[in-house]
């Protein structure tokens, strides 16, 4: 019986983080890294719901990795930690390549394609998920630190999902908007997104907070160390 609630709760975390939290990763790589550099990654964070009269970010965590392949390319892991105590292996591979660098007021653009990976460990259930984000970024004047904007793209490939409950939305896009405080070996971001602005959550007994009945507003937090 044990083993049964625990598979259960397993997928329902699956079926409600793959609405509003895979659809974007939590803390957003818009720059690449220095070219054969890498760097250790940690964030935490996620959508602000309503608890005891306060709203509050899910506390999601993660850790990860990036290295540059050059100066205008970057690869990076992420492991989501908070999904493996819940007993759900999530693991993002990525690939973020830089298409301009900024000029004047004209932004440094850049894409990522990235796919997520899950596996819970009671059923063997298998979920891929893929993701393409798109990212603009503003040097601040005379400083590292930088300010930056995006939309992120997650796809579900799946018509059906469990108990052959039809997939809808199959797209669900992300907003966010940041700020990045950027030292010699340290960054530290701090983001917000508009998550899944598409999906109803009036159905979801967890209270997200929202512009209005659909998706969740979500607040991270990133750490990164370069080396």
């Amino acid at each position: 019986m044990y083993r049964k609630n625990k598979s259960q709760n397993g997928m329902v975390i699956i079926a409600v983080l793959s609405l509003l939290l895979n659809a974007c990763s939590p803390v957003t790589m818009v720059r690449p890294i220095e070219a054969k550099h890498w760097v250790a990654q940690a964030s935490f964070g996620g959508p602000v719901v309503g608890f005891s009269g306060a709203a509050i970010p899910v506390p999601f965590t993660s850790v990860g990795a990036a290295y540059g392949l050059n100066e205008v390319s970057t690869v990076s892991a992420r492991w989501h930690t908070t999904s493996a105590l819940f007993g759900v292996a999530h693991v993002d591979i990525g690939y973020l390549r830089q298409w301009r660098a900024q000029h004047g007021l004209i932004p440094g653009l850049s894409i990522m394609g990235q796919g997520s990976f899950m596996l819970d460990k009671w059923e063997r259930n298998f979920s891929f998920y893929p993701e393409l984000d798109l990212n603009a970024w503003w040097n601040l004047r005379n400083k590292p630190h930088y300010v930056y904007t995006g939309l992120t793209n997650w796809y579900e490939l799946r018509a059906t999902g469990t108990g052959d409950r039809r997939q809808s939305p199959r797209y669900i896009p992300a907003w966010n908007l940041g700020f990045a405080l950027e030292k010699s070996k340290w960054t530290t971001r701090f983001e917000l997104k508009y998550l899944a602005p598409f999906s109803s959550h009036e159905s979801l007994t967890v209270d997200y907070i929202a512009p209005g009945t659909k998706g969740a507003i979500g607040f991270y937090v990133g750490l990164t160390r370069k080396f």
